[in-house]
């Protein structure tokens, strides 16, 4: 797959971004969310209307994000192509109809091994409009190196809340040791998940701080639960804000695009 080399979807940019439950047409300056309730012929339907009355002309840039599976990634040095589906069946089943695809980053020398509907690449090859294609979790993945910093603790945790689901990383001296996307249905099972990392990797209180992607009205609970059992926390914003990210699945990388 094509590497995007942006950051941050730009003014002449569409970014699309395909979720369980919908897509989003994002673009420098709003969003346009599209539900989907009943599956792949509604996905079918739905994006293929989307692409047909979305003013497509007022954009020289185009790209895709998937948020809907799971990803692993792959040192480099052992990464075969060939071999890609091995790599995501011992993480994640996936569908047999799925295209499998990858993201190489370079300077992490680590490689991003997802899958999406294949319908989707059908339908946007149509349109003969060359698509970018990338996985948010290469996005947080790049963001989180290019923000840690030791110099108060030895670790620290980083997450990011997403429809029904959390990301978690832990970064230890400039690399990120663990990284697991975790199915929520409310605060319960986030702190179950944080605990778990934690436990599992025998954090002690004064060894971590945990930080939040983002910081948004929806998700106050959770940073009041988090609060109550661990003092040392704090927010890293999106310095980039101008798309309003409530209307976004995963408010974070609203403004993302690569």
């Amino acid at each position: 797959m094509t590497q995007i080399i942006n950051k941050y979807i730009l003014p002449n940019e569409l970014s699309i971004h395909f979720f369980v439950n919908g897509f989003s047409f994002c673009a420098n300056s709003h969003i346009d969310f599209t539900p989907i309730n009943s599956g792949i012929e509604e996905l079918k339907v739905s994006l293929k209307k989307k692409l047909e009355f979305f003013p497509k002309d007022n954009f020289e840039i185009f790209s895709v994000v998937f948020f809907q599976r799971p990803s692993t990634f792959v040192p480099q040095k052992f990464f075969d192509s060939k071999k890609s589906k091995i790599y995501l069946s011992l993480y994640n089943k996936t569908p047999k109809e799925d295209i499998v695809a990858y993201d190489i980053l370079e300077s992490q020398q680590q490689v991003n091994v997802y899958s999406f509907e294949k319908v989707i690449k059908t339908i946007l090859d149509e349109t003969k409009i060359q698509f970018n294609f990338i996985h948010y979790n290469t996005i947080l993945h790049k963001k989180i190196l290019s923000i840690c910093s030791f110099i108060e603790f030895k670790y620290q945790l980083f997450i990011h809340i997403q429809y029904k689901a959390v990301d978690v990383f832990l970064a230890e001296t400039d690399q990120i040791v663990f990284n697991n996307r975790f199915s929520i249905k409310n605060e319960d099972e986030f702190l179950y998940y944080i605990f778990f990392v934690v436990e599992q990797f025998d954090l002690k209180i004064d060894d971590f701080e945990i930080i939040f992607l983002g910081k948004f009205f929806e998700y106050n609970r959770y940073y009041d639960l988090t609060s109550e059992f661990h003092k040392n926390y704090k927010f890293i914003e999106n310095d980039s804000e101008i798309i309003d990210q409530s209307k976004h699945n995963a408010p974070y990388l609203a403004n993302y695009s690569g």
